[in-house]
């Protein structure tokens, strides 16, 4: 009976101070994390679409040019100016070839995992 008041006199004390400790040791306003700059591209009036699309839209262009290039056997892409592409991330990274890492950090940042590299080898992987 002496042993459980004496543990209960001295557990309330070191959690109420652990409790007191974690509040206030909150992060509270911690800065938010910059977005990282744009990809540059080598030639950007060869891209294939305009940058404000691509941003918003590029994976969902990459996954049509996956369905339509190894399920349908399509593998040229015809922008709107009539230009012609191979459906390819090959075709990105022609033009964006240094900003392999913007891929890897941007999409840190977005806290996404793309499954290009389920397929692909990484660039980061790449010489």
């Amino acid at each position: 009976m002496r042993i459980k008041k004496m543990l209960l006199l001295i557990a309330v004390p070191v959690l109420m101070l652990f409790a007191v400790v974690a509040f206030f040791r909150q992060p509270g306003h911690a800065e938010t994390a910059k977005a990282p700059p744009a990809p540059v591209a080598v030639d950007s009036t060869k891209c294939i679409a305009p940058a404000e699309y691509m941003r918003a839209n590029h994976m969902q262009v990459l996954y049509a040019w996956r369905n339509s290039s190894v399920r349908e056997g399509n593998r040229v892409y015809i922008a709107k100016n009539g230009s012609r592409f191979q459906k390819s991330l090959n075709t990105c990274l022609g033009c964006h070839s240094t900003n392999r890492l913007f891929c890897f950090n941007c999409h840190m940042y977005a806290n996404v995992k793309p499954k290009c590299w389920n397929c692909h080898l990484s660039p980061m992987e790449t010489p």
